[in-house]
């Protein structure tokens, strides 16, 4: 990737040390493959479907961003 900005490299990067990558696991929910995210309070938050079903993507139960309910 290049980026192109008349900012000082400085500004671009600052904040990156302090920077966490998310916990994210594979699981079947109900039969339905998905990435989530592990919360710090331990919920799961969907973060991408892995289905190859359509039907899966119009259902509103598993839209990214959503908590699955155990």
């Amino acid at each position: 990737m290049i980026l192109w900005t008349p900012m000082q490299l400085e500004l671009v990067l600052e904040g990156m040390e302090n920077m966490t990558t998310p916990d994210y696991c594979r699981i079947s929910h109900q039969g339905v493959p998905m990435l989530v995210e592990k919360t710090d309070g331990g919920r799961k938050r969907i973060a991408r479907l892995l289905s190859t079903n359509p039907a899966d993507y119009l259902n509103a139960d598993y839209t990214p961003g959503k908590f699955l309910e155990d």
